[in-house]
Parts: C-alpha cells; sequence; structure tokens
C-alpha cells in the first residue's frame, strides 16, 4: 500500500500478463448483468482481462480453474487468447451485479469470439472436473 498525503494506493491484484502484441489497445468496459442473469455464454477474449467487482457476486469460471464466486471490492483476471471463458453470472437473485473490465485487444482480432456449440462440447474434457458437463 502506497500512502502519500491523503491519498491511499491499495493494489487489489498483481499478475504477470501474456506477452501483449505491438499494436494492441485497450478499452474499458462496465459490465452491468440483472439479477440471476447467466451473463455471457462461453467465450474468449483476444487478449488479458483484468476485472473488479464494483456491486454484487458473480460466478467465474475459466477453463481448467474451479468455478469460483467474486464479490463486490474483489479484482480478476484472465488471459485471454485460447482460454475460454464459461461463466460470468449474477449469483443474487435479487440485485443488479455490476464489473469493470479492462480489455486489452489484440490486432486485428475481435475482443471478443463466442463459441460454437460443437467447439464447447469438445473442449469439455479441458474444464474443471467439477463444472464439465459432457460425459467423455
Amino acid at each position: 500500500m502506497l500512502v502519500a498525503g491523503n491519498t491511499k494506493v491499495t493494489d487489489l491484484l498483481c499478475v504477470t500478463p501474456p506477452w501483449i502484441p505491438e499494436g494492441a489497445h485497450a478499452m474499458t468496459q462496465l459490465v452491468e448483468l440483472p439479477p440471476a442473469d447467466e451473463g455471457l455464454a462461453p467465450h474468449r477474449h483476444s487478449g488479458p482481462v483484468f476485472g473488479y467487482v464494483l456491486e454484487g457476486k458473480i460466478l467465474f469460471e475459466l477453463e481448467g480453474d474451479e468455478p469460483r464466486e467474486i464479490v463486490a471490492g474483489e479484482a480478476f483476471w484472465e488471459p485471454g487468447g485460447d482460454v475460454v471463458h464459461y461463466q460470468v453470472a449474477n449469483l443474487d437473485s435479487s440485485t443488479w451485479t455490476r464489473f469493470v473490465a479492462v480489455c486489452i485487444c489484440a490486432p486485428g482480432v475481435d475482443m471478443i469470439t463466442m463459441l460454437e456449440t460443437e467447439e464447447i462440447v469438445a473442449r469439455d474434457h479441458l474444464r474443471h472436473p467439477s463444472a464439465r458437463q459432457h460425459a467423455d
């Protein structure tokens, strides 16, 4: 933590991101999920994403990781690239969940790519065992 005068700075997340190619750009988004919303279907990002939950709580699942709850005041990140983001659902049935996402976008590649059903089934074995949905 850094304190200078009346200013206090607290690190929320410190990670080493993957290599960022020349020509990449960043975008900051406010993502708002209605109560009990399932969020986006499985997708991937062209580059790393760093996020911070402002209000509510989300169910967050990246390929290979156990699904986990992230609550207001917590930060998260995902590497992007080939790693699939399976879940970002609002776990609260009565209030909206809001989070800020800073996305580093690879040049010439859409920031988000939705997966087709065939790819979701083919990659199911890469999910955490507790999250797999298709038999081998």
